[in-house]
């Protein structure tokens, strides 16, 4: 899963709004559709720090764990492939 398809399942799964989340981070009511709107153009690029604040607004954490260890019902982001970042 692309970290853009990942935010949008958690806002799914979170049941709130774009806004509600947005000003749960504490920040405009727009700045997650924005920070989405300028990733899309950036190739899906979003800062460690903000998925980790969006997570925790929707209710989640940001963890690394092994890839052998993928707890049951995470949402797990695919790494960018190489050709893409070339």
């Amino acid at each position: 899963m692309q970290v853009l398809d990942a935010i949008t399942r958690l806002v799914n799964a979170s049941g709130r709004s774009w806004r509600d989340i947005s000003v749960a981070m504490g920040k405009s009511d727009n700045y997650l559709s924005a920070t989405v709107a300028q990733s899309k153009r950036k190739a899906g690029d979003v800062r460690s720090a903000t998925l980790a604040e969006f997570a925790a607004a929707c209710g989640y954490a940001l963890a690394l764990v092994p890839v052998d260890q993928v707890p049951e019902g995470a949402v797990v982001i695919d790494a960018p492939s190489r050709e893409a970042g070339e």
